[in-house]
């Protein structure tokens, strides 16, 4: 990903990301530079240096008479996305109190194609302590996001300490991507089937009480769903083919 599509990914718009990267370019400049170097308008472009200002990603001095702006260290753009999360999290509690209402009903999210069904995997994020998995095949993994979402979910898992159980088909040893084998390390463990089992439609059980289900790409979809009652059954079959299916040798899978 490129500078201009991540600096908008946390919320800048296309000239405010103009305007910053301008800045950072030239070090202390006054307004004159910057416009030229971002292209913006210099009758506008204080809308969008006032923007910057006020979320901490630049300063502002006077010097002789004339104002200078310059760009604080790059790093305080983690810290205002930081900030944000924090944000959020403090309401979390009031939101999820709204979201509850109707909790003794299950929940059905549809979900279809790559960028919708990432967040079937995201579920792992929320878990505590594992997530369990049926995972078919090499093309599960395109189907939600791709090789490089699935280890960028993986690594913020492992980083939680979140464990992984995936049983996949007897034929699949090859990796399915960078942080998919078998090992303490990656806390994950991985089973093969047996030969008679073999599945096209993947599964995923959360210790959120969710579960997912996620198809080959000839059907193309993905359903979660949050029922506490559902996710109890399925663990248990699940427990019934772990106890049956081949463990990995470390490194593999």
């Amino acid at each position: 990903m490129d500078k201009e599509s991540l600096l908008s990914e946390i919320g800048l718009s296309d000239k405010e990301t103009k305007t910053y990267l301008a800045i950072l370019e030239l070090g202390s400049s006054t307004i004159k530079p910057i416009a030229l170097r971002s292209g913006i308008k210099r009758t506008s472009i204080y809308n969008f240096i006032d923007r910057l200002v006020e979320l901490g990603l630049i300063t502002q001095t006077v010097v002789r008479g004339r104002t200078h702006y310059q760009a604080l260290p790059p790093s305080h753009l983690a810290d205002l996305q930081r900030e944000r999360l924090h944000r959020v999290e403090s309401i979390l509690p009031e939101l999820t109190s709204l979201f509850n209402l109707n909790s003794s009903k299950p929940r059905m999210h549809y979900y279809e194609g790559p960028e919708q069904m990432k967040n079937i995997v995201r579920e792992e994020l929320s878990c505590t302590k594992e997530a369990l998995y049926i995972w078919p095949s090499a093309e599960s993994t395109e189907m939600i996001g791709g090789k490089r979402f699935m280890t960028d979910i993986d690594k913020q898992r492992i980083e939680r300490g979140v464990r992984i159980r995936t049983i996949r088909m007897h034929d699949q040893t090859e990796h399915l991507f960078e942080t998919s084998a078998h090992g303490t390390a990656l806390l994950r463990e991985v089973r093969f089937a047996p030969e008679n089992e073999n599945y096209k439609m993947g599964m995923g059980i959360y210790d959120t009480g969710n579960v997912s289900f996620f198809s080959s790409k000839e059907e193309g979809f993905g359903i979660l769903i949050e029922s506490k009652e559902l996710s109890a059954m399925l663990r248990s079959l699940f427990e019934l083919l772990w106890q049956v299916s081949t463990p990995a040798k470390p490194g593999q899978g």
